[in-house]
């Protein structure tokens, strides 16, 4: 017997110790299919703004099924739309934005992902991190390779520089999934930008979750770890928490810039 499925988030931003916030964060709802995204800017208020917000009003208009190759099509009109902002508006030449999305088909219970840049998604079932996106970073790529450790990365010199984002030139491409994954009652993910997972670990992030009756609770708890962390010069922060359940009530939204 299938249970229908629920889907309750929120989302919590702010600008770090920055004078102005270019993370951007959205939802959009085509038929069965349900969209969550973050974006973090890049180059400037003006620009970096703006290129998350191309990020947000582009997902939107284009998620509309689980299907992987839309993605990546979808993914392919941003990266040329701020591309030709780049050409026609001096302002903005320097700007880029990173992504990380998620689509989920509540009457089917499937859901799929795809990320470009150090943006993140997280997939946790009873308290395990089943999936995480790998992010396109110099220091990822060295702690992939065994030449820093996780630690190490955190504090490395260059831990902003990106090896791909829209607008940015580099050798990587966007990533989604190779085919949507089956949910389950209790399956929760979590989309954020690195301002966030740069000041809290793993283990802290499956801890808040552990000790949260809601999803609202889990990003506050989230948000509060991020303004306590010692690190300096913290970045925009962006935590958007989606929570599948089963339930009477198909889709209960809570939201919060």
């Amino acid at each position: 017997m299938e249970n229908e499925t629920g889907v309750s988030y929120f989302a919590a931003t702010g600008e770090g110790e920055r004078a102005y916030n270019e993370d951007r964060h959205g939802h959009a709802c085509h038929e069965n299919t349900l969209t969550f995204v973050v974006s973090d800017g890049i180059g400037g208020h003006a620009g970096g703004a703006m290129a998350s917000e191309i990020v947000m009003e582009m997902v939107r208009q284009r998620a509309r099924s689980l299907e992987r190759d839309e993605m990546l099509e979808s993914y392919r009109a941003i990266e040329q739309e701020i591309r030709q902002r780049q050409q026609q508006h001096s302002e903005y030449k320097t700007m880029g934005a990173t992504v990380a999305e998620l689509r989920i088909d509540a009457a089917r219970q499937m859901a799929l992902w795809g990320h470009f840049g150090d943006s993140r998604v997280y997939w946790i079932r009873n308290n395990e991190i089943l999936a995480v996106t790998s992010d396109h970073s110099v220091v990822k790529s060295l702690a992939a390779a065994g030449l820093i450790s996780e630690h190490e990365a955190l504090l490395h010199p260059k831990k902003n520089v990106l090896l791909g984002a829209f607008g940015v030139a580099g050798d990587v491409e966007p990533e989604v999934l190779p085919a949507p994954v089956y949910l389950t009652d209790g399956d929760a993910f979590l989309l954020c930008t690195d301002g966030l997972w740069n000041c809290i670990p793993d283990r802290a992030i499956l801890e808040s979750l552990r000790t949260s009756s809601t999803v609202e609770e889990w990003v506050r708890q989230l948000e509060s770890q991020v303004k306590a962390s010692p690190l300096n010069d913290k970045d925009n922060y962006t935590a958007l928490g989606v929570w599948i359940t089963s339930s009477d009530v198909h889709t209960v939204h809570m939201d919060r810039k």
